[in-house]
């Protein structure tokens, strides 16, 4: 980027502070006051819920709501159906598959230093499409509960991990995940489930593999199995399909990183070795295979899809 470029970039950043802080804070937050916002369970009880029901779980994030517009993310781009396919299971209701949003819409003090300014500006300069995305009143599990460690001011983790325990002990896991993603490996997350079995997918851009990835797990998973996915907003939508299916999945993305973060004292997002970490920056998307000994994991891979 040369001198000019650099100078343009930095008056268009300061010119959207600037109407930020002047017009969006002021005007659009008297908008949201009168919204009639959705309600957001607890953490506890959205997984309290799945433990009870043996529900599926859709999870969206500003990337699942972003997709939803017909907006690429970073590590998945705008393809085939994918925005109409994010909007009609946002827009499902089945009591058993659960559609969780985040919980932004109302006090947000228990959140972390950074993400708390974060959410709030998030939510101002996005309501009219979270108005045109969300069914006002209507009361949405919560998709934070895989965000348990770093984006809290407390670890919530003692709270939850015993609820997760108890969804998958005793039952075999069919882990459908990112290439080097790595759910439970080198941690005791996974550690009372009877078998784990991994189909491992592109870290990146795997919608464009939706099909072959949804035919690999009936391949391998009988009709009730539980199916933990990890593969961005790919896994929201598949989520969906495969409980339609009959299998109990669960849409779980980032709460093994989190479960890292939680055994470690760390309390921001920072890359882990040997797993792929696509939210610490260049350094978490690069992975040193050597670091894994686990000779468990190798041999829990019962299908790699290019």
């Amino acid at each position: 980027m040369n001198i000019l470029q650099h100078i343009l970039k930095s008056i268009e950043y300061h010119y959207s502070r600037m109407v930020y802080h002047l017009w969006t804070v002021p005007v659009v937050s008297c908008q949201y006051k009168k919204w009639q916002r959705p309600e957001v369970m607890s953490l506890e009880d959205t997984l309290q819920h799945i433990v009870e029901h043996k529900s599926s779980i859709c999870r969206y994030g500003d990337g699942e709501f972003n997709i939803a517009l017909g907006n690429d993310i970073g590590f998945q781009h705008m393809t085939g159906n994918m925005a109409e396919r994010m909007r009609q299971v946002l827009d499902s209701d089945d009591d058993n598959i659960l559609i969780a949003i985040p919980s932004i819409f109302g006090d947000l003090s228990m959140f972390s230093d950074f993400s708390q300014p974060w959410w709030k500006e998030y939510r101002l300069c996005n309501l009219d499409n979270l108005k045109t995305l969300l069914k006002s009143g209507r009361r949405y599990p919560n998709s934070f509960i895989t965000r348990f460690t770093s984006d809290y001011k407390e670890d919530q983790a003692d709270k939850l991990i015993p609820l997760y325990r108890k969804i998958w002990d005793g039952r075999d896991i069919y882990i459908v995940e990112g290439e080097q993603t790595r759910i439970g490996v080198g941690n005791d997350l996974l550690s009372n489930a009877k078998n784990l079995y991994r189909i491992l997918a592109p870290a990146k851009n795997a919608y464009d593999k939706y099909d072959e990835i949804v035919a690999t797990v009936k391949n391998y998973a009988p009709l009730g199995a539980l199916v933990i996915l990890a593969l961005g907003p790919t896994a929201t939508i598949m989520a969906y399909d495969l409980a339609k299916m009959g299998y109990q999945a669960l849409d779980l993305g980032h709460f093994d990183i989190q479960y890292e973060y939680h055994i470690r004292g760390i309390h921001s997002k920072q890359p882990i070795p040997g797993k792929y970490v696509n939210e610490a920056s260049t350094a978490g998307q690069t992975v040193d295979d050597s670091v894994i000994k686990d000779e468990n994991y190798s041999k829990s891979i019962i299908e790699r899809i290019k």
